[in-house]
């Protein structure tokens, strides 16, 4: 799932991206972590606008050391991981000023809820 919002005061667009990875866990499905990082790269490269801030988060089921991060970073700047599950959930951004990162505990899910602010 993804938006582009827009900043009323300053005219800003991110374009935030929601992504559910595949299983098992750390081996990007069936057709492995470099392709579900491509194509998460190819929808961010065809659907987001020239200057937008690129913000990419979710349980992408795969941990900090795996293809599909390993990929990702290559464009994107890691901003903030979690712990549950060994760090499978993550917030990755083209914006590279991070303002503030906090995990906020599990509030009744098995993951935990993760909050980054971003200065853009």
């Amino acid at each position: 799932m993804w938006a582009r919002l827009q900043h009323h005061e300053t005219g800003q667009v991110v374009f935030f991206l929601n992504h559910h990875g595949p299983l098992p866990v750390d081996t990007g499905g069936m057709c492995g972590g470099e392709a579900t990082a491509f194509n998460l790269l190819k929808l961010i490269a065809t659907t987001a606008h020239a200057g937008d801030v690129v913000v990419l988060v979710g349980d992408f089921n795969a941990g900090p050391e795996t293809e599909t991060l390993k990929s990702l970073r290559t464009r994107l700047h890691p901003v903030y991981t979690g712990t549950s599950f060994g760090g499978v959930d993550h917030v990755l951004s083209s914006c590279t000023t991070v303002i503030s990162n906090r995990n906020l505990g599990s509030g009744g899910s098995d993951h935990d809820a993760l909050e980054t602010v971003i200065q853009l």
